[in-house]
């Protein structure tokens, strides 16, 4: 479903841009080592904000274990850009979810399926390929397997 996600872009609001600007001058002696440093930085200054930025920022706040009042949780927007991020990429993710749910409810084919083709998986093989796989074997075993084939084709 968030494939068709991926090139999208929403607007960054200006209060957040702004936001982020305040937690840039909050944390003190950061350097472009500190995680969120270059993204804060990158952020301040955009009006549109990707779908896969939204999910790198909402991956660090997933998997930061750390204080609230530590330096790269400030420089990522903290709980303010957290659920800003989190709000934007359920409505986003919902709005694809309803779509398709309503076109399915107006008689639609399952939307959730991508549409494909199926593939012919019959045994390509030709019988002189087979056959050529048969004669590698013992001559005594190919003369007995002949010997079988023509019996079955006799019935």
């Amino acid at each position: 479903m968030n494939k068709s996600l991926y090139d999208k872009e929403i607007e960054f609001p200006s209060d957040k841009r702004e936001h982020m600007k305040k937690c840039f001058h909050m944390v003190k002696g950061a350097d472009e080592n500190t995680e969120g440093f270059n993204r804060n930085k990158e952020l301040q200054g955009q009006k549109f904000i990707t779908y896969k930025q939204l999910k790198r920022i909402k991956n660090f706040f997933d998997n930061f274990k750390g204080n609230q009042k530590e330096p790269s949780f400030i420089l990522n927007g903290g709980v303010e850009i957290k659920n800003w991020v989190d709000n934007e990429l359920r409505k986003m993710r919902d709005y694809i979810k309803n779509t398709k749910t309503n076109k399915m409810n107006a008689g639609m084919m399952n939307q959730f399926i991508d549409p494909h083709e199926k593939k012919d998986f019959t045994n390509v093989r030709t019988s002189q390929e087979h056959s050529k796989t048969v004669d590698k074997y013992n001559p005594s075993v190919n003369e007995s397997v002949k010997r079988i084939n023509e019996l079955i084709s006799k019935i």
